[in-house]
């Protein structure tokens, strides 16, 4: 569920955009964005996503059953693409036509910050987990 829905009842044009990258992190982890939680500090898959592309191991994401039978090029593109798309903020998620083209590789996938602090306290998935 879009952020901006789940915490202000807004539903705005990119919840469906939202909805995609969370779809797009579960196919590629092989888990359930709400069930997952590696440990306490995590409160689902798009966290610990968030928390690994800061530490630069996109790859450890990776369904791990896939072995090394899969391309890392295109696995490393629908992660970074899934996290542009799980934008805290609406006018920052691209649209579904700029998602299928990166994904295509026809155009450049844009950088995702890496400092979640440019979005506020209000974003803090820790403070949403004292709501869960």
């Amino acid at each position: 569920m879009a952020l901006e829905y789940a915490l202000w009842g807004y539903l705005t044009y990119k919840a469906d955009v939202y909805s995609f990258g969370v779809v797009a992190l579960e196919i590629v982890a092989g888990k359930n964005n709400m069930k997952y939680r590696p440990n306490e500090n995590y409160v689902c898959l798009l966290d610990w996503a968030l928390v690994l592309h800061r530490k630069e191991s996109l790859m450890a994401i990776a369904d791990p059953r896939l072995g090394s039978n899969f391309d890392k090029e295109e696995a490393i593109r629908m992660i970074k693409v899934a996290l542009l798309c799980t934008n805290p903020s609406p006018a920052l998620r691209p649209t579904m036509s700029a998602v299928v083209s990166m994904l295509q590789g026809h155009i450049t996938i844009q950088e995702v910050d890496k400092d979640p602090s440019i979005y506020g306290d209000e974003f803090n998935f820790q403070s949403l987990k004292r709501q869960i």
